[in-house]
């Protein structure tokens, strides 16, 4: 059978399952997710479907839960566990959380789906077991929430709730606030921008391990595309507001979360630009850890125009303002938000920076210094030439904004 008719097989399984659970026949049901079961073993979805239907679905989530932790599929135990209600939550993620020796840095997320094969013609009762773990290998992590403690992961569990769609249906919602942040089970979503001359454009798939709408913790905006399922989703809903007021309240929730949006700020700054586009991923991880965090007040002053270039900085909260000093008086050039950066120009002029920079509320950003700068460039060579090119681009719109005559006459 091909590819192509091994998805058609299932796709025509999983509707007979929907089918079945439409009206009323549990039997029917049971016995469709099983053989989807029995045909992906690795794919958490269809355990989860089946447990749902099962004569006693509580009994069968805790079993899920305990399976998947067994086979460390953290995500997919907590979404069992959330369903089945159980209760000493932290005490049964202790493994996963932020501390524990057993816990990986950066491990791989879930594996993808197994390659698709029909689903056999009979299935018997017992279901297989999950795919065994690599033996003495680092827990994956699980995202966001292995960023905290046990106190902190026991505070956000209020917050946490399970929520599955149907393929076809949107998560998010271009435009729309943001109320929640998600984290991917199984399953697959797809990244969607409306274009005016395109229409909807696909930016990308999102499937097990992901997380779906992290920006909203630090980007007080609204969603800048929409998340829609491609095939059935199951995934952890974390309510955005409840996550805010737990890390004003609690040390341990604000500095897992702190720690966390800085490692997906920093994670996306060297992912997209331009400056680090010839870094393989091995590279790109070691330039993560070269970055410093540091704390400001309202009105600090972060860098002052004349002095020497010392860093390259990310803002990851609050904001910045640019300004230059221009005939007397201050000129602003650009206000600045998490995820935006600064310092590039003096950094590769190699001489003084060209503008103050003052925080306008509390602020946290992190810093290059010049030093590892220096270094990854002598490594890697393109970083260099790509960041005086940025730094060319934006001293232009400097003097555009200034007035500079004799570069409007060279431009012209």
């Amino acid at each position: 059978m091909t590819q192509q008719a091994a998805k058609a097989a299932l796709a025509a399984l999983v509707d007979t399952a929907h089918q079945a659970e439409a009206r009323g026949d549990s039997a029917g049901a049971r016995a469709a997710w099983r053989r989807l079961v029995l045909s992906q073993p690795d794919e958490a979805l269809w355990r989860l479907k089946l447990a749902a239907v099962s004569e006693d679905p509580s009994a069968a989530l805790a079993a899920c839960a305990a399976g998947a932790l067994a086979a460390d599929r953290p995500l997919v135990a907590l979404l069992a566990a959330l369903r089945a209600g159980l209760d000493g939550l932290p005490e049964r993620f202790a493994d996963y959380l932020q501390g524990s020796k057993r816990l990986g840095q950066g491990a791989p997320p879930a594996p993808p789906l197994a390659p698709l094969t029909p689903p056999p013609a009979d299935a018997a009762d017992a279901l297989p077991a999950w795919p065994a773990p690599v033996f003495g290998a680092p827990l994956r992590p699980i995202p966001l929430l292995s960023s905290l403690d046990a106190e902190g992961f026991e505070a956000v569990v209020g917050a946490l709730s399970s929520h599955q769609l149907s393929a076809g249906e949107v998560l998010l919602a271009e435009g729309s606030p943001a109320a929640a942040l998600y984290l991917v089970a199984g399953g697959e979503l797809a990244v969607i921008k409306a274009d005016a001359a395109r229409g909807e454009v696909v930016l990308g798939h999102l499937r097990a391990g992901a997380v779906v709408g992290e920006m909203a913790l630090v980007l007080d905006r609204p969603r800048s595309a929409t998340v829609r399922a491609t095939t059935d989703v199951a995934l952890v809903r974390i309510e955005l507001e409840a996550l805010k007021a737990l890390s004003r309240k609690r040390p341990a929730v604000r500095d897992g979360l702190a720690r966390f949006t800085q490692e997906r700020l920093l994670a996306t700054l060297v992912g997209t630009s331009p400056l680090f586009a010839d870094l393989d991923p091995v590279a790109r991880g070691a330039v993560l850890w070269r970055f410093e965090q540091h704390d400001l007040l309202a009105d600090e002053v972060v860098v002052t125009e004349g002095d020497p270039a010392a860093a390259l900085c990310l803002v990851v909260t609050g904001a910045v303002e640019v300004s230059r000093a221009d005939g007397g008086r201050d000129v602003t050039v650009a206000r600045l938000g998490p995820g935006e950066v600064f310092g590039e120009i003096g950094l590769i002029r190699g001489g003084q920076t060209t503008a103050t920079v003052v925080a306008t509320t509390d602020t946290q950003v992190l810093r290059l210094n010049r030093s590892d700068f220096e270094a990854l460039c002598e490594t890697f060579p393109a970083i260099r030439a790509r960041a005086a090119h940025l730094a060319d681009v934006r001293l232009a719109e400097n003097r555009f904004i200034f007035e500079d005559d004799e570069f409007i006459e060279a431009a012209d």
